[in-house]
């Protein structure tokens, strides 16, 4: 009785003040399927976070029938509506074989929006195109300075990725110290890459780089 009474007061809050949080909320206690309707809603009035999680919701397909067409469709309207995660989310759609959207050029334009509007995730796979020459030239140079401007973001996939350059030496001296200290917290999280990284040029062995200061960065 008591949570059907709870119930019937969040469904009245849609009918009146109605937040994205009253809708996760809802989710959270009952289930998708009784915050879908709150999202929908919000989702008409532009609530980014209500369009993002329905895209999200369509896409994973856990809880109602999967719709990539219809999660695609709403992750362009946040796109354009400036919500950096909904075009990376959007550029994986583009980037993934199992996409029937599959395009890597389209997901290389679509991950370059968000880049430049220095979303981290999105300087991380753009940095990723470019060490790979993915659509374009492969430049470790500039595959380095977007690592670099993710990493100082605290993205540990990107710090993943720089221990990789310095320890193989593609766009910048090699330098095991720091990719030690690159890789360190990765490895202890166990980030595939970073423990790839790790292993497979035993950075465990080097002393940290005491030279971070010497040149254009600081520790990550």
């Amino acid at each position: 009785m008591i949570k059907k009474i709870i119930v019937s007061t969040i469904l009245i809050c849609s009918l009146n003040a109605m937040t994205f949080n009253d809708a996760k909320q809802a989710e959270e206690e009952y289930g998708v399927m009784k915050a879908l309707s709150m999202y929908k809603t919000l989702a008409k009035q532009n609530d980014i976070q209500s369009i993002f999680r329905l895209a999200i919701i369509y896409s994973n397909g856990k809880h109602i029938k999967r719709n990539l067409s219809k999660s695609k469709e709403l992750l362009e309207k946040a796109s354009k509506l400036n919500h950096h995660k909904s075009t990376y989310y959007l550029g994986k759609l583009y980037l993934s074989k199992k996409s029937p959207y599959y395009d890597l050029t389209e997901a290389f334009n679509t991950f370059i929006k968000a880049s430049n509007e220095n979303y981290a995730p999105a300087q991380n796979m753009i940095g990723q195109f470019f060490a790979n020459g993915i659509v374009v030239e492969t430049d470790y140079k500039k595959a380095v300075n977007l690592f670099e401007k993710a990493s100082k973001q605290g993205l540990v996939d990107a710090q993943c990725n720089l221990a990789f350059m310095y320890a193989s030496g593609k766009g910048v001296f090699p330098n095991f110290g720091r990719a030690h200290q690159f890789a360190k917290k990765g490895y202890e999280e166990e980030n595939k890459k970073c423990k790839k990284v790790w292993k497979d040029y035993n950075l465990n062995k080097y002393a940290k780089d005491k030279g971070w200061k010497f040149n254009f960065y600081t520790k990550p």
